[in-house]
């Protein structure tokens, strides 16, 4: 491949990674580069506007952006920026365009007296705008402003965490903003950095109570840093959350610290259940960090652990600076007996990497288990990155896990349209603490909401007032209803959510193909049955489900038949299940197919790789469809396929989406599965729009009745995996074949208007309005014939409805036009006619309008 056609790809790939790890003035160098190449690739303005810090190099970034792609995904980035002078950054001063030169002086243009009217006027209006902007500026002053600091890091160690956790906070409060604020009063947020350093965390949050704008702080992003700004805001009576740090000791003792995460306590107790009952390991080495992040996470793993195993050693480590030393004597510990069991990190990136390195190389093959702070797709992609690089004896990512509160693949709808949406702003998926980022501003913004506080500098009572607001939220029914579910805190001041195990797949993490979920009263299950089964277990007085999950796809090869009145369509679809456990996952139903007896089949496809199973099937059905035909004919519909497990509720069986599909561009999701030089939607008259597939859960009332069921129960919940493919009705041909009669039915009833002054021809307005309202009712029918019966108009009836009463008012002005002319009243007559024949083209101006305005 040429270097034109590569070089500048491979550059803002080299760039991405980069910037990834913290090298913000070496990727740009490296796009600059790009751009010497192809100054129109549109990826390299992307990530430069992302990396620049001056909003004007930003804005025109941004436009060149669109100037490559007119459908570029920085359009929407560009609208607030509009009040900024473009101008560009230093590495595309040589692709900017030259300054025009000069208009010659000596060029005039005549100066007429409409000119002069017109100039007038246009002066007139430009002053008055100023005026109205300016008194609107006046208002808008920084007391209508309610503030929140963000603190996250750039260091080395937490540059790519930080810059997740702003870009979820800057988000959600975006979207906040479009909406109308907090009681009408626009979020601005305040950014500070603390390095990742304790010392200058303190200093961070003195500038902060100093400041005495920001009624609540979202930060810090570690432990070690969390704890040290806590003594500062607990003295000023501030209110923060952190979205990332889970050190026991951030909220201990201060009621002012919050935390939208899990604890290491609970994340160390669970990597013990983990360990102990799904990789079923007796012993364990704890390779531990000295910060409060490592010794928390540590003991919370030791007290849990010893209680049905071993932990036979626990070393520690520099985080900083790895001594070379101390991971020999880590990687010797693990080797000293014969049976290795499990290795439990409780490390940053750095040391990690270290260890791991060793661990692999002296080919260790024992599971790794690390905390939440090394799950990332970034991690991932490191560690297969050496691999390649160095081909160990034991790939680095081999049998590497790591806790989360949050995974991308099991998002149901609303949560995968968040992460969608931001994947289009920001060009990847978000990581969990982008989500656990936003989940603290959503928390964030409700306490200012509730609080009732209004002031630019909150006071101690108003900061008193939303830190309430946030212990208010203790519970699902007090607490916030984010795009994840209830969000609420417990006793510890921490989110209440589970923990998911994350294991290294390629470059991204994806969540284990084995889960333990705690029991919650399950209708219908009972747990000591279970446990006797061996399908769930009982771990430091907890009883835990075994979950399996199902990585899950669908790719549909063709799509037809749509039959609107039956809201039913036919379907041809590969759909594939990776796993590992028992067959029975396989075992689904399709809950809207028509035919409920409708089975996958046989697989065409099996495999069976290192514990892990694939099964692929083609599947042949007519399915039902829920039809919205409140917009017809600018109707967009959705046909979906549901799919679930026969008789497993969702404690037991989790679908969650291919990881690939969340990262599949729509015109290959939209390609048929059999054959991707076709797309897959084969329906006259409309257009595939998007492809999304998501889980979500669903209950039945299938166990209501059974005798050994508590009163109090209505029933059980399955988890469902859907596939939507979202229509669109191709609206020009249908208008031109359906409205030009329509349009004729117009011109006819607008001619009479300009017949003589005559009694004699009142008779033929008369009938011209009749006609066109018995004719309008014909048409109408003809229209909308294909649809089923709703008990609601449909959009294109209103424009019907409006001509009708066009032509009833047509009639009305016949008669009394008439009885004008009968009077000899050629004033009167004039005058109504006239009015007539201006109205007439206006109102029909005015219904096309509102058809435009809402549907274009």
């Amino acid at each position: 491949m040429s270097q034109w056609q590569d070089g500048a790809p491979e550059a803002v790939r080299q760039a991405a990674a980069a910037a990834d790890a913290g090298r913000p003035e070496q990727a740009r160098e490296l796009l600059g580069r790009a751009l010497a190449q192809d100054r129109d690739f549109e990826p390299a303005w992307l990530w430069l506007a992302a990396l620049v810090d001056d909003d004007g190099e930003r804005r025109y970034c941004l436009e060149r952006a669109v100037r490559a792609n007119p459908e570029s995904s920085a359009r929407r980035q560009l609208h607030d920026l509009r009040r900024v002078e473009p101008h560009p950054p230093e590495e595309a001063i040589p692709f900017a365009d030259p300054p025009l030169p000069p208009e010659p002086a000596n060029r005039r243009r005549p100066w007429r007296m409409w000119r002069s009217r017109w100039a007038l006027a246009l002066l007139a209006a430009v002053i008055v705008a100023a005026v109205i902007f300016g008194v609107l500026r006046l208002l808008d002053t920084g007391a209508e402003r309610v503030h929140i600091a963000v603190v996250t890091s750039t260091s080395p160690s937490g540059a790519t965490g930080g810059q997740e956790v702003l870009q979820g906070v800057r988000f959600h409060v975006e979207r906040v903003n479009r909406m109308g604020g907090v009681a009408g009063h626009p979020v601005e947020l305040l950014v500070y950095d603390d390095h990742d350093e304790p010392d200058k965390a303190r200093a961070v949050a003195r500038d902060i109570v100093d400041d005495g704008r920001p009624a609540v702080v979202i930060g810090h992003t570690s432990s070690d840093t969390s704890i040290a700004a806590g003594e500062i805001y607990r003295a000023a009576g501030l209110p923060a959350i952190t979205p990332t740090a889970t050190a026991e000791k951030i909220t201990k003792d201060n009621p002012w610290y919050f935390r939208t995460a899990f604890s290491n306590h609970s994340q160390g107790t669970f990597i013990a259940a983990y360990l102990r009952h799904v990789l079923d390991k007796s012993k364990a080495t704890v390779i531990s960090a000295d910060t409060d992040y490592g010794r928390s996470l540590a003991d919370g793993f030791d007290t849990a652990f010893t209680k049905t195993g071993e932990v036979r050693r626990t070393v520690t480590l520099d985080h900083a600076a790895p001594n070379g030393a101390k991971v020999a004597e880590a990687v010797r510990a693990v080797r000293s007996d014969g049976d290795a069991g499990a290795v439990v990190l409780a490390l940053n990136e750095k040391p990690a990497t270290a260890v791991l390195r060793a661990l692999r190389t002296a080919g260790v093959r024992a599971p790794v288990v690390s905390g939440d702070i090394l799950n990332s797709d970034r991690f991932a992609g490191v560690l297969a990155d050496m691999s390649r690089a160095k081909r160990p004896p034991v790939p680095f990512s081999d049998g590497f896990y790591a806790a989360s509160p949050l995974m991308t693949d099991s998002l149901s709808g609303a949560a995968l349209e968040w992460a969608q949406s931001f994947r289009a702003a920001h060009g990847r998926l978000p990581s969990w603490r982008a989500m656990a980022a936003q989940t603290a501003a959503d928390a964030a913004v409700q306490a200012l909401a509730r609080s009732g506080m209004d002031a630019s500098r909150p006071g101690t009572g108003e900061r008193d007032a939303v830190r309430t607001a946030l212990a208010a939220m203790d519970s699902p029914a007090d607490g916030v209803q984010g795009i994840h579910g209830p969000v609420y805190f417990d006793a510890t001041r921490s989110l209440r959510q589970p923990v998911t195990i994350a294991v290294a797949q390629d470059n991204a993490m994806v969540s284990a193909p084995l889960q333990l979920q705690p029991y919650d009263g399950d209708p219908g299950i009972d747990p000591q049955a279970e446990i006797a089964a061996g399908r769930a277990v009982d771990f430091d007085g907890q009883i835990l489900m075994r979950q399996q999950i199902v990585s899950t796809g669908i790719n549909i090869n063709e799509v037809n038949a749509l039959d609107t009145r039956a809201r039913t369509y036919q379907a041809d679809f590969l759909m594939w299940f990776r796993y590992s456990g028992s067959d029975n996952v396989t075992n689904v139903e399709f809950a809207n197919a028509l035919d409920p007896d409708l089975g996958k089949g046989k697989p065409v496809r099996s495999l069976n790789e290192n514990g892990m199973k694939y099964r692929l099937y083609r599947v042949t059905g007519a399915f039902k469809v829920t039809l919205d035909f409140h917009d017809f004919p600018f109707d967009k519909q959705h046909l979906t396929l549901a799919v679930r497990h026969r008789s497993l509720p969702d404690s037991r069986v989790i679908y969650t989406i291919d990881r690939r599909l969340l990262e599949l561009d729509q015109k290959t999701a939209l390609r048929s599965g059999s054959d991707t030089n076709v797309w897959a939607e084969r329906l006259p008259g409309w257009t595939a729009t998007h492809m999304t597939q998501y889980k979500n859960t669903v209950g039945s009332t299938a166990i209501l009745g059974e005798t050994d069921i508590g009163q109090g129960v209505s029933g059980i919940y399955y988890d469902q995996y859907t596939a939507d493919m979202s229509i669109e009705r191709d609206v020009a041909p249908f208008l031109v074949k359906n409205l030009l009669p329509l349009l004729l039915l117009v011109l006819v009833t607008y001619i009479p208007l300009y017949l003589p002054r005559s009694a004699g021809y009142t008779s033929v307005r008369v009938a011209s309005g009749t006609t066109a309202i018995l004719s309008t009712a014909v048409l109408l029918t003809t229209v909308t014939s294909s649809l089923p019966d709703v008990g609601y108009s449909v959009a294109i009836e209103w424009g019907y409805y409006a001509f009708i009463l066009l032509s009833t008012l047509c009639v009305l002005l016949a008669l009394v036009s008439g009885r004008l002319a009968e009077g000899n009243n050629v004033v009167g007559w004039r005058n109504l006619t006239l009015a007539a024949k201006i109205a007439y083209p206006l109102y029909c101006l005015l219904v096309i309008l509102i058809y435009v305005w809402k549907y274009c």
